[in-house]
């Protein structure tokens, strides 16, 4: 009688899912919302960032590495002054108020090593990659407004850390885009900047 418990009792062990099969039925995509804020590095203002990114946990060097698509938009703007051509009547420049707002979506690829569980239960990971910046500058002053838009090549680095919550994990991330522009409006800047993102990691 006790030799047949213990079988049943080693057939009941072997037939439970571990922590580490568990792990390795996890499919290989995932996707993200995220949000948070970005200073541009000229002098337009911080504004809100929004992004959502799909990735695909690679085989490779021991499944740490990952691929990511993100899609981004923000709208920093700055005001002012500006000094038109005709003078008033008592000879001074007419000076009327301006805005000038930089509209960019971005497409960048990314190439994410993580490091699983290296801090405790926290993921801290880090990657770089390049991006196509799609920008829009608008001036509005002297009841007219002009724009201009454009895109080019640029890149983007990043660091973060996941927490696993869930079916996937709450992360934060800082990140650093360098994106080029040339435009009358802004002349040659660039209108990458640093930020700051919180979002949701589902594993698909």
């Amino acid at each position: 009688m006790m030799n047949a418990l213990a079988l049943l009792t080693v057939a009941a062990l072997a037939a439970a899912p571990s922590p580490s099969s568990k792990k390795d039925r996890e499919g290989p995509l995932f996707l993200a919302p995220k949000v948070g804020f970005i200073k541009p590095l000229t002098s337009l203002g911080g504004d809100l960032y929004l992004a959502g990114e799909v990735g695909y946990l690679t085989p490779l060097l021991q499944r740490r590495l990952a691929l990511v698509l993100e899609v981004n938009y923000h709208r920093p703007s700055t005001s002012g002054t500006l000094r038109g051509p005709s003078l008033n009547n008592l000879g001074q420049p007419v000076e009327a108020p301006y805005t000038l707002a930089e509209r960019e979506v971005a497409i960048q690829l990314s190439a994410v090593f993580r490091f699983p569980r290296a801090l405790g239960p926290l993921t801290p990971y880090v990657g770089a990659g390049p991006g196509l910046y799609l920008h829009r500058a608008t001036v509005e002053s002297f009841d007219s407004t002009a724009s201009e838009s454009g895109g080019g090549l640029g890149f983007q680095a990043l660091a973060g850390a996941e927490l696993p919550v869930g079916p996937g994990g709450v992360f934060l991330e800082a990140k650093f885009h360098f994106a080029p522009v040339g435009f009358l409006t802004t002349g040659d800047v660039n209108v990458g900047g640093v930020l700051a993102a919180l979002g949701y990691r589902l594993r698909l």
